[in-house]
């Protein structure tokens, strides 16, 4: 697990007795070597391209190995072991339904993490963003739209939201408001849809290309479409933010509840 190492430090400890009471102590610089260590192992657990993507997948909700399979390129032996990495660092949990194991990620609180990185590495990394707006000018979504923006839009009942991401994904969780129109599905159902009405396309998040595809062939169409600048999970979390129950979780603000 993620803090065995603390175990090897156990000849360092020193004992006190106060009280009546017995206090485990360590070494200052044993206790700051094994607390890293475990940062490490987390942020280690992380930093895997194949990771990162089965992390995007379960942000829109819980997957059997076999959907991870059908999503990704990996095999299932591949997809196993990563997801095996990821659940011994308190990354994701997994329950078994007959011969299926299904994962999704351990808590919103990384959800929120994950997130953060994501912001900062495009934020912060040049190629990484220079990346980003190729792919978006390539589809011409690169003029996206902002939560704020959207919120406003859909007060006035001024967009069509529409989530292109696979149906068992929407049906996990979805954009209130959103539609289903899988990406597969939509060249057949934009016949039902008029050129008048302004269109915002969403999908897994910043890194989904689905959304980038969906506006390139609407706005070819001759549709006055727009991507949303992230996705659903971003979403949720920014709701999540507005409600107590989510604020609840950091009125006490100690590491440690005592």
């Amino acid at each position: 697990m993620v803090f065995k190492k603390t175990i090897e430090y156990l000849n360092y400890y020193v004992i006190f007795i106060k009280s009546n009471n017995l206090i485990l102590t360590m070494k200052g610089r044993n206790f700051k070597d094994a607390m890293y260590d475990g940062l490490a192992k987390l942020l280690k657990a992380m930093a895997n391209p194949f990771r990162l993507e089965i992390i995007e997948i379960l942000s829109q909700g819980e997957k059997s190995v076999e959907g991870i399979v059908k999503t990704t390129s990996l095999t299932f032996a591949n997809a196993s072991q990563h997801l095996q990495v990821l659940k011994n660092n308190n990354i994701v949990k997994s329950r078994k339904e007959k011969q299926y194991v299904y994962y999704s990620l351990i808590n919103d609180e990384f959800l929120s993490l994950y997130q953060h990185v994501i912001k900062y590495a495009v934020q912060e990394i040049a190629e990484l963003e220079k990346t980003l707006k190729r792919q978006r000018g390539d589809n011409n979504s690169i003029n996206a739209v902002c939560f704020e923006e959207l919120e406003m839009m859909i007060q006035n009942s001024d967009v069509l939201l529409l989530d292109v991401r696979p149906l068992s994904e929407y049906e996990s969780g979805h954009i209130t408001g959103a539609i289903s129109v899988p990406m597969k599905e939509l060249l057949n159902k934009l016949k039902d849809i008029s050129k008048d009405r302004k269109i915002v396309a969403y999908c897994r998040g910043p890194f989904c290309v689905l959304a980038d595809e969906a506006v390139k062939l609407m706005n070819e169409k001759g549709y006055n479409s727009r991507r949303l600048d992230t996705g659903y999970p971003e979403w949720k979390i920014n709701e999540y933010k507005k409600t107590n129950s989510y604020s609840e979780a950091y009125k006490n603000d100690c590491l440690i509840k005592i």
